[in-house]
Protein backbone atom coordinates (compact mmCIF):
# COMPACT_ATOMS: atom_id res chain seq x y z
CA UNK A 1 0.00 0.00 0.00
CA UNK A 2 1.30 3.45 -0.92
CA UNK A 3 2.16 5.73 1.98
CA UNK A 4 0.26 9.06 2.21
CA UNK A 5 3.53 11.00 2.01
CA UNK A 6 4.47 9.21 -1.23
CA UNK A 7 1.07 10.02 -2.73
CA UNK A 8 1.31 13.66 -1.67
CA UNK A 9 4.78 13.92 -3.19
CA UNK A 10 3.52 12.41 -6.46
CA UNK A 11 0.64 14.90 -6.67
CA UNK A 12 3.00 17.79 -5.92
CA UNK A 13 5.44 16.72 -8.66
CA UNK A 14 2.74 16.33 -11.31
CA UNK A 15 1.08 19.60 -10.29
CA UNK A 16 4.36 21.49 -10.61
CA UNK A 17 5.49 19.82 -13.84
CA UNK A 18 2.19 20.30 -15.68
CA UNK A 19 0.93 23.51 -13.99
CA UNK A 20 -2.16 21.77 -12.61
CA UNK A 21 -3.77 22.82 -9.30
CA UNK A 22 -3.10 20.11 -6.68
CA UNK A 23 -6.75 20.08 -5.46
CA UNK A 24 -7.87 18.84 -8.90
CA UNK A 25 -5.38 15.96 -8.83
CA UNK A 26 -6.35 15.16 -5.25
CA UNK A 27 -10.03 15.08 -6.25
CA UNK A 28 -9.22 12.56 -8.99
CA UNK A 29 -7.25 10.32 -6.64
CA UNK A 30 -9.37 10.47 -3.48
CA UNK A 31 -12.21 8.11 -4.58
CA UNK A 32 -9.67 5.44 -5.57
CA UNK A 33 -7.79 5.76 -2.29
CA UNK A 34 -11.00 5.47 -0.28
CA UNK A 35 -12.34 2.42 -2.11
CA UNK A 36 -9.35 0.30 -3.10
CA UNK A 37 -6.22 2.11 -1.98
CA UNK A 38 -3.19 2.66 -4.20
CA UNK A 39 -0.56 -0.04 -4.58
CA UNK A 40 0.87 0.93 -7.99
CA UNK A 41 2.28 4.43 -7.69
CA UNK A 42 3.85 4.36 -11.16
CA UNK A 43 0.53 3.37 -12.72
CA UNK A 44 -1.20 6.19 -10.89
CA UNK A 45 1.47 8.60 -12.11
CA UNK A 46 0.74 7.59 -15.72
CA UNK A 47 -3.01 8.07 -15.26
CA UNK A 48 -2.64 11.48 -13.65
CA UNK A 49 -0.07 12.62 -16.20
CA UNK A 50 -2.42 11.57 -18.98
CA UNK A 51 -5.17 13.72 -17.47
CA UNK A 52 -3.00 16.81 -17.11
CA UNK A 53 -3.69 18.05 -20.70
CA UNK A 54 -7.42 17.33 -20.21
CA UNK A 55 -7.38 19.45 -17.07
CA UNK A 56 -5.54 22.29 -18.82
CA UNK A 57 -8.04 22.33 -21.70
CA UNK A 58 -11.05 22.37 -19.40
CA UNK A 59 -9.55 25.13 -17.27
CA UNK A 60 -9.08 27.27 -20.39
CA UNK A 61 -12.62 26.62 -21.56
CA UNK A 62 -14.19 27.46 -18.21
CA UNK A 63 -12.13 30.66 -17.97
CA UNK A 64 -13.06 31.86 -21.47
CA UNK A 65 -15.06 35.13 -21.49
CA UNK A 66 -18.83 34.92 -22.05
CA UNK A 67 -20.98 37.88 -23.09
CA UNK A 68 -24.19 36.85 -21.26
CA UNK A 69 -23.77 38.02 -17.61
CA UNK A 70 -25.98 35.29 -16.14
CA UNK A 71 -24.24 32.56 -18.15
CA UNK A 72 -20.86 34.03 -17.28
CA UNK A 73 -21.76 33.82 -13.58
CA UNK A 74 -22.58 30.10 -13.76
CA UNK A 75 -19.44 29.32 -15.72
CA UNK A 76 -17.40 31.37 -13.26
CA UNK A 77 -18.85 29.26 -10.45
CA UNK A 78 -17.96 26.12 -12.38
CA UNK A 79 -14.40 27.38 -12.87
CA UNK A 80 -13.99 28.17 -9.18
CA UNK A 81 -15.37 24.78 -8.16
CA UNK A 82 -13.03 23.09 -10.62
CA UNK A 83 -9.98 24.86 -9.21
CA UNK A 84 -11.01 23.61 -5.75
CA UNK A 85 -11.49 20.04 -7.02
CA UNK A 86 -15.24 19.95 -6.38
CA UNK A 87 -16.33 18.04 -9.48
CA UNK A 88 -19.96 17.58 -8.44
CA UNK A 89 -20.33 21.35 -8.03
CA UNK A 90 -18.73 21.88 -11.44
CA UNK A 91 -21.30 19.63 -13.08
CA UNK A 92 -24.13 21.30 -11.17
CA UNK A 93 -23.01 24.78 -12.24
CA UNK A 94 -22.68 23.70 -15.88
CA UNK A 95 -26.14 22.12 -15.76
CA UNK A 96 -27.48 25.46 -14.54
CA UNK A 97 -25.61 27.16 -17.37
CA UNK A 98 -27.40 24.89 -19.85
CA UNK A 99 -30.74 25.86 -18.34
CA UNK A 100 -29.76 29.53 -18.56
CA UNK A 101 -29.04 29.17 -22.28
CA UNK A 102 -32.23 27.23 -22.98
CA UNK A 103 -34.49 29.59 -21.09
CA UNK A 104 -38.13 28.68 -21.77
CA UNK A 105 -37.36 26.85 -25.02
CA UNK A 106 -37.81 23.07 -24.85
CA UNK A 107 -37.32 22.34 -28.56
CA UNK A 108 -33.69 22.61 -29.58
CA UNK A 109 -34.61 23.32 -33.20
CA UNK A 110 -36.13 26.61 -32.04
CA UNK A 111 -32.86 27.80 -30.53
CA UNK A 112 -30.74 30.33 -32.43
CA UNK A 113 -27.62 28.71 -33.87
CA UNK A 114 -25.15 30.24 -31.40
CA UNK A 115 -27.23 29.33 -28.37
CA UNK A 116 -27.62 25.78 -29.63
CA UNK A 117 -23.86 25.48 -30.05
CA UNK A 118 -23.40 26.92 -26.55
CA UNK A 119 -25.65 24.22 -25.08
CA UNK A 120 -23.72 21.52 -26.90
CA UNK A 121 -20.36 22.92 -25.80
CA UNK A 122 -21.53 23.04 -22.19
CA UNK A 123 -22.72 19.45 -22.37
CA UNK A 124 -19.30 18.55 -23.80
CA UNK A 125 -17.61 20.29 -20.85
CA UNK A 126 -19.67 18.14 -18.52
CA UNK A 127 -18.37 15.12 -20.41
CA UNK A 128 -14.81 16.36 -19.91
CA UNK A 129 -15.42 16.57 -16.16
CA UNK A 130 -16.73 12.99 -16.09
CA UNK A 131 -13.73 11.71 -18.02
CA UNK A 132 -11.31 12.89 -15.33
CA UNK A 133 -12.48 10.30 -12.82
CA UNK A 134 -10.50 7.08 -12.44
CA UNK A 135 -13.55 4.84 -12.78
CA UNK A 136 -14.93 2.84 -15.73
CA UNK A 137 -18.48 4.14 -15.25
CA UNK A 138 -17.12 7.69 -15.61
CA UNK A 139 -15.81 6.84 -19.09
CA UNK A 140 -19.27 5.60 -20.04
CA UNK A 141 -20.81 8.77 -18.63
CA UNK A 142 -18.32 10.92 -20.54
CA UNK A 143 -19.05 9.06 -23.80
CA UNK A 144 -22.79 9.54 -23.25
CA UNK A 145 -22.41 13.27 -22.68
CA UNK A 146 -20.15 13.73 -25.70
CA UNK A 147 -22.73 11.89 -27.80
CA UNK A 148 -25.45 14.22 -26.50
CA UNK A 149 -23.23 17.25 -27.15
CA UNK A 150 -22.58 16.15 -30.73
CA UNK A 151 -26.29 15.63 -31.36
CA UNK A 152 -27.20 18.99 -29.82
CA UNK A 153 -24.72 20.92 -31.97
CA UNK A 154 -25.69 18.90 -35.04
CA UNK A 155 -26.14 20.87 -38.24
CA UNK A 156 -25.48 24.17 -36.45
CA UNK A 157 -21.73 23.42 -36.72
CA UNK A 158 -20.88 20.17 -38.50
CA UNK A 159 -17.17 20.42 -37.77
CA UNK A 160 -17.67 20.89 -34.03
CA UNK A 161 -20.34 18.21 -33.92
CA UNK A 162 -17.89 15.79 -35.51
CA UNK A 163 -15.13 16.74 -33.06
CA UNK A 164 -17.45 15.99 -30.15
CA UNK A 165 -18.34 12.65 -31.72
CA UNK A 166 -14.63 11.81 -31.88
CA UNK A 167 -14.32 12.71 -28.20
CA UNK A 168 -17.06 10.15 -27.59
CA UNK A 169 -14.87 7.48 -29.18
CA UNK A 170 -11.88 8.65 -27.12
CA UNK A 171 -13.84 8.17 -23.89
CA UNK A 172 -14.80 4.64 -24.95
CA UNK A 173 -11.20 3.83 -25.88
CA UNK A 174 -10.05 5.02 -22.47
CA UNK A 175 -12.52 2.59 -20.93
CA UNK A 176 -10.83 -0.25 -22.77
CA UNK A 177 -7.26 0.95 -22.37
CA UNK A 178 -7.28 1.94 -18.70
CA UNK A 179 -9.81 -0.47 -17.26
CA UNK A 180 -9.42 -3.51 -19.51
CA UNK A 181 -13.05 -3.40 -20.67
CA UNK A 182 -13.00 -4.79 -24.22
CA UNK A 183 -16.50 -3.52 -24.83
CA UNK A 184 -15.00 -0.03 -24.77
CA UNK A 185 -12.82 -0.88 -27.77
CA UNK A 186 -15.66 -2.64 -29.57
CA UNK A 187 -18.12 0.22 -28.97
CA UNK A 188 -15.58 2.82 -30.09
CA UNK A 189 -14.80 0.88 -33.28
CA UNK A 190 -18.49 0.46 -34.08
CA UNK A 191 -19.11 4.16 -33.43
CA UNK A 192 -16.23 5.23 -35.67
CA UNK A 193 -17.42 2.96 -38.49
CA UNK A 194 -20.81 4.68 -38.34
CA UNK A 195 -19.15 8.10 -38.49
CA UNK A 196 -17.08 7.08 -41.53
CA UNK A 197 -20.15 5.71 -43.29
CA UNK A 198 -21.76 9.13 -42.94
CA UNK A 199 -18.86 11.03 -44.50
CA UNK A 200 -17.81 11.53 -48.11
CA UNK A 201 -14.09 11.09 -48.64
CA UNK A 202 -14.11 13.75 -51.38
CA UNK A 203 -16.40 16.39 -49.86
CA UNK A 204 -15.37 15.80 -46.24
CA UNK A 205 -11.77 14.75 -46.81
CA UNK A 206 -10.31 16.16 -43.59
CA UNK A 207 -13.04 14.83 -41.29
CA UNK A 208 -13.03 11.50 -43.12
CA UNK A 209 -9.24 11.15 -42.84
CA UNK A 210 -9.25 12.17 -39.17
CA UNK A 211 -11.88 9.53 -38.44
CA UNK A 212 -9.91 6.90 -40.34
CA UNK A 213 -6.95 7.79 -38.14
CA UNK A 214 -9.05 7.33 -34.99
CA UNK A 215 -10.37 4.00 -36.28
CA UNK A 216 -6.84 2.81 -37.02
CA UNK A 217 -5.74 3.71 -33.49
CA UNK A 218 -8.79 1.99 -32.01
CA UNK A 219 -8.09 -1.19 -33.96
CA UNK A 220 -4.46 -1.08 -32.84
CA UNK A 221 -5.51 -0.81 -29.19
CA UNK A 222 -7.96 -3.67 -29.65
CA UNK A 223 -5.22 -5.80 -31.21
CA UNK A 224 -2.99 -5.07 -28.23
CA UNK A 225 -5.44 -6.89 -25.99
CA UNK A 226 -5.86 -9.98 -28.15
CA UNK A 227 -2.63 -10.06 -30.22
CA UNK A 228 -4.88 -10.15 -33.28
CA UNK A 229 -2.90 -9.46 -36.46
CA UNK A 230 -6.12 -9.01 -38.45
CA UNK A 231 -6.90 -5.86 -36.48
CA UNK A 232 -3.38 -4.60 -37.14
CA UNK A 233 -3.73 -5.19 -40.87
CA UNK A 234 -7.08 -3.40 -40.85
CA UNK A 235 -5.50 -0.48 -38.98
CA UNK A 236 -2.79 -0.23 -41.66
CA UNK A 237 -5.54 -0.28 -44.30
CA UNK A 238 -7.25 2.67 -42.56
CA UNK A 239 -4.07 4.76 -42.77
CA UNK A 240 -3.45 3.81 -46.40
CA UNK A 241 -7.03 4.63 -47.33
CA UNK A 242 -6.90 8.03 -45.66
CA UNK A 243 -3.64 8.91 -47.41
CA UNK A 244 -5.10 8.09 -50.83
CA UNK A 245 -7.30 11.19 -50.70
CA UNK A 246 -5.59 13.44 -48.16
CA UNK A 247 -2.79 15.56 -49.55
CA UNK A 248 0.12 16.95 -47.58
CA UNK A 249 -0.93 20.53 -48.28
CA UNK A 250 -4.49 19.91 -47.05
CA UNK A 251 -3.45 19.35 -43.44
CA UNK A 252 0.28 18.77 -42.85
CA UNK A 253 -0.05 17.70 -39.18
CA UNK A 254 -2.79 15.13 -39.93
CA UNK A 255 -0.96 13.91 -43.05
CA UNK A 256 2.24 13.54 -41.04
CA UNK A 257 0.50 11.60 -38.26
CA UNK A 258 -1.06 9.22 -40.76
CA UNK A 259 2.34 8.62 -42.36
CA UNK A 260 3.81 8.01 -38.91
CA UNK A 261 1.03 5.59 -37.97
CA UNK A 262 1.34 3.75 -41.29
CA UNK A 263 5.11 3.49 -40.94
CA UNK A 264 4.89 2.13 -37.40
CA UNK A 265 2.18 -0.37 -38.37
CA UNK A 266 3.98 -1.59 -41.51
CA UNK A 267 7.09 -2.06 -39.38
CA UNK A 268 5.15 -3.94 -36.72
CA UNK A 269 3.70 -6.27 -39.33
CA UNK A 270 6.82 -6.63 -41.46
CA UNK A 271 9.62 -6.94 -38.89
CA UNK A 272 8.79 -10.42 -37.50
CA UNK A 273 8.96 -11.99 -40.97
CA UNK A 274 11.40 -9.52 -42.57
CA UNK A 275 8.75 -8.80 -45.22
CA UNK A 276 10.64 -6.52 -47.61
CA UNK A 277 7.52 -4.92 -49.12
CA UNK A 278 6.16 -3.93 -45.71
CA UNK A 279 9.55 -2.76 -44.50
CA UNK A 280 10.01 -0.59 -47.57
CA UNK A 281 6.51 0.80 -47.09
CA UNK A 282 7.40 1.60 -43.49
CA UNK A 283 10.61 3.36 -44.55
CA UNK A 284 8.82 5.45 -47.20
CA UNK A 285 6.05 6.45 -44.77
CA UNK A 286 8.41 7.35 -41.93
CA UNK A 287 10.63 9.40 -44.22
CA UNK A 288 7.52 11.22 -45.41
CA UNK A 289 6.51 11.87 -41.80
CA UNK A 290 9.90 13.45 -41.09
CA UNK A 291 9.24 16.08 -43.77
CA UNK A 292 6.46 17.58 -41.63
CA UNK A 293 7.75 16.75 -38.15
CA UNK A 294 9.35 19.83 -36.59
CA UNK A 295 12.13 18.78 -34.25
CA UNK A 296 11.99 22.11 -32.44
CA UNK A 297 8.23 22.06 -31.90
CA UNK A 298 7.92 18.35 -31.00
CA UNK A 299 11.28 16.76 -30.31
CA UNK A 300 9.74 13.59 -28.86
CA UNK A 301 7.67 12.91 -31.99
CA UNK A 302 10.70 13.60 -34.20
CA UNK A 303 12.84 11.19 -32.17
CA UNK A 304 10.13 8.50 -32.26
CA UNK A 305 9.97 8.71 -36.06
CA UNK A 306 13.77 8.48 -36.26
CA UNK A 307 13.71 5.48 -33.93
CA UNK A 308 11.06 3.64 -35.96
CA UNK A 309 12.86 4.54 -39.19
CA UNK A 310 16.07 3.11 -37.77
CA UNK A 311 14.30 -0.10 -36.79
CA UNK A 312 12.79 -0.56 -40.26
CA UNK A 313 16.07 0.19 -42.00
CA UNK A 314 18.04 -2.11 -39.71
CA UNK A 315 15.72 -5.09 -40.24
CA UNK A 316 15.82 -4.59 -44.00
CA UNK A 317 19.57 -3.94 -43.99
CA UNK A 318 20.36 -7.02 -41.93
CA UNK A 319 18.29 -9.10 -44.33
CA UNK A 320 19.87 -7.74 -47.51
CA UNK A 321 23.24 -6.60 -46.10
CA UNK A 322 22.80 -3.38 -48.05
CA UNK A 323 25.46 -1.02 -46.74
CA UNK A 324 23.56 2.15 -47.60
CA UNK A 325 20.51 0.85 -45.75
CA UNK A 326 22.54 -0.12 -42.68
CA UNK A 327 24.32 3.23 -42.63
CA UNK A 328 20.96 5.01 -42.84
CA UNK A 329 19.69 2.88 -39.96
CA UNK A 330 22.70 3.82 -37.81
CA UNK A 331 22.20 7.51 -38.62
CA UNK A 332 18.52 7.33 -37.65
CA UNK A 333 19.27 5.64 -34.33
CA UNK A 334 22.06 8.11 -33.66
CA UNK A 335 19.68 11.01 -34.35
CA UNK A 336 17.14 9.60 -31.89
CA UNK A 337 19.87 9.21 -29.26
CA UNK A 338 20.42 12.96 -29.38
CA UNK A 339 16.95 13.38 -27.87
CA UNK A 340 16.76 10.31 -25.63
CA UNK A 341 20.03 10.69 -23.76
CA UNK A 342 21.35 8.60 -20.92
CA UNK A 343 20.35 11.38 -18.54
CA UNK A 344 16.79 11.90 -19.82
CA UNK A 345 15.79 8.31 -20.61
CA UNK A 346 18.50 5.76 -19.70
CA UNK A 347 16.47 2.68 -20.68
CA UNK A 348 15.65 3.94 -24.16
CA UNK A 349 19.16 5.28 -24.60
CA UNK A 350 20.55 1.82 -23.76
CA UNK A 351 18.17 0.26 -26.29
CA UNK A 352 19.43 2.67 -28.94
CA UNK A 353 23.05 1.83 -28.12
CA UNK A 354 22.28 -1.89 -28.43
CA UNK A 355 20.54 -1.37 -31.76
CA UNK A 356 23.39 0.74 -33.09
CA UNK A 357 25.78 -2.01 -32.04
CA UNK A 358 23.71 -4.57 -33.94
CA UNK A 359 23.77 -2.41 -37.08
CA UNK A 360 27.52 -1.89 -36.78
CA UNK A 361 27.98 -5.63 -36.38
CA UNK A 362 26.04 -6.27 -39.57
CA UNK A 363 28.11 -3.63 -41.37
CA UNK A 364 31.24 -5.31 -40.07
CA UNK A 365 30.41 -8.41 -42.07
CA UNK A 366 30.99 -6.39 -45.24
CA UNK A 367 33.87 -4.14 -44.20
CA UNK A 368 37.37 -5.57 -44.26
CA UNK A 369 38.58 -3.17 -41.60
CA UNK A 370 38.00 -4.19 -37.97
CA UNK A 371 37.14 -0.69 -36.78
CA UNK A 372 33.38 -1.10 -37.39
CA UNK A 373 33.22 -4.29 -35.32
CA UNK A 374 35.22 -2.58 -32.60
CA UNK A 375 32.70 0.27 -32.61
CA UNK A 376 29.92 -2.29 -32.27
CA UNK A 377 31.60 -3.77 -29.18
CA UNK A 378 31.87 -0.28 -27.69
CA UNK A 379 28.19 0.44 -28.41
CA UNK A 380 27.09 -2.75 -26.65
CA UNK A 381 29.34 -1.77 -23.77
CA UNK A 382 27.52 1.55 -23.45
CA UNK A 383 24.21 -0.31 -23.27
CA UNK A 384 25.65 -2.51 -20.51
CA UNK A 385 26.47 0.58 -18.48
CA UNK A 386 22.70 0.90 -17.95
CA UNK A 387 21.51 -2.70 -18.25
CA UNK A 388 22.25 -4.91 -15.25
CA UNK A 389 21.23 -8.53 -14.56
CA UNK A 390 19.68 -7.60 -11.21
CA UNK A 391 17.27 -5.02 -12.69
CA UNK A 392 16.87 -5.94 -16.38
CA UNK A 393 17.90 -9.56 -16.87
CA UNK A 394 16.65 -10.07 -20.42
CA UNK A 395 18.00 -6.77 -21.70
CA UNK A 396 21.35 -7.34 -19.97
CA UNK A 397 21.65 -10.86 -21.39
CA UNK A 398 20.79 -9.58 -24.86
CA UNK A 399 23.40 -6.80 -24.85
CA UNK A 400 26.00 -9.00 -23.15
CA UNK A 401 25.53 -11.76 -25.73
CA UNK A 402 25.47 -9.28 -28.61
CA UNK A 403 28.74 -7.81 -27.44
CA UNK A 404 30.26 -11.28 -27.06
CA UNK A 405 29.24 -12.31 -30.57
CA UNK A 406 30.83 -9.13 -31.92
CA UNK A 407 33.96 -10.05 -29.95
CA UNK A 408 33.91 -13.50 -31.58
CA UNK A 409 33.60 -11.84 -34.97
CA UNK A 410 36.60 -9.64 -34.19
CA UNK A 411 38.58 -12.58 -32.76
CA UNK A 412 37.98 -14.59 -35.91
CA UNK A 413 39.16 -11.70 -38.07
CA UNK A 414 42.26 -11.03 -35.95
CA UNK A 415 43.04 -14.72 -35.26
CA UNK A 416 42.83 -13.94 -31.54
CA UNK A 417 41.94 -17.10 -29.52
CA UNK A 418 42.14 -15.26 -26.19
CA UNK A 419 39.43 -12.82 -27.27
CA UNK A 420 37.32 -15.72 -28.58
CA UNK A 421 37.66 -17.45 -25.21
CA UNK A 422 36.65 -14.27 -23.39
CA UNK A 423 33.59 -13.99 -25.63
CA UNK A 424 32.63 -17.60 -24.97
CA UNK A 425 32.85 -17.07 -21.21
CA UNK A 426 30.62 -13.98 -21.53
CA UNK A 427 27.98 -15.84 -23.55
CA UNK A 428 28.06 -18.77 -21.15
CA UNK A 429 27.51 -16.36 -18.24
CA UNK A 430 24.47 -14.92 -20.02
CA UNK A 431 23.07 -18.41 -20.65
CA UNK A 432 23.54 -19.38 -17.00
CA UNK A 433 21.90 -16.16 -15.80
CA UNK A 434 18.88 -16.76 -18.03
CA UNK A 435 18.64 -20.33 -16.77
CA UNK A 436 18.78 -19.20 -13.14
CA UNK A 437 16.15 -16.57 -13.87
CA UNK A 438 13.76 -19.11 -15.36
CA UNK A 439 13.97 -17.61 -18.86
CA UNK A 440 14.06 -20.97 -20.64
CA UNK A 441 12.95 -19.84 -24.10
CA UNK A 442 15.49 -16.99 -24.20
CA UNK A 443 18.21 -19.33 -22.91
CA UNK A 444 17.53 -21.84 -25.69
CA UNK A 445 17.58 -19.12 -28.34
CA UNK A 446 20.95 -17.94 -27.10
CA UNK A 447 22.30 -21.51 -27.07
CA UNK A 448 21.22 -21.88 -30.70
CA UNK A 449 23.00 -18.63 -31.64
CA UNK A 450 26.13 -19.86 -29.87
CA UNK A 451 26.07 -23.22 -31.67
CA UNK A 452 25.75 -21.45 -35.02
CA UNK A 453 28.63 -19.13 -34.24
CA UNK A 454 30.86 -21.97 -33.04
CA UNK A 455 30.09 -23.99 -36.15
CA UNK A 456 31.11 -21.06 -38.32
Amino acid sequence: MTKPDDLAALIARIAQRHAVPPPILLAIVTPVVKTTGVSDLSGLRRLLTRRAPDIARLRRRLAAPVADPALADWRSRAAAAFEAGHFAEVDKALAQAEMQILGDISNLSELPVQRRIAVGETRGDRGAVSQLDLAPQSCREAAKRYAEASAIVGLADLQRSHELALLQSDALLRLGEEFGDRSGFDDAIAHLRILIAGLDNFEDTLRWAATQERLGLALTMRAGRDADADHLREAAACYRLALEDLRKEHAPPLWGRLQRHLGAMALRLGAPTSDEDLLEEAIDALRAALTVTDRTADAAAWARVQFDLGRALSVLGERTLGMATLEAAFNAFNAASQHWTRETDPKLWADLQDRMGTVLGAMGQRYRESVVVEEAIVAFGRALEVRHPQTALLEWADSSANQAFAMMQLAERQKNPALAEEALVQITAAIEALKAGGKTAEMEQLQTRLATAQAR
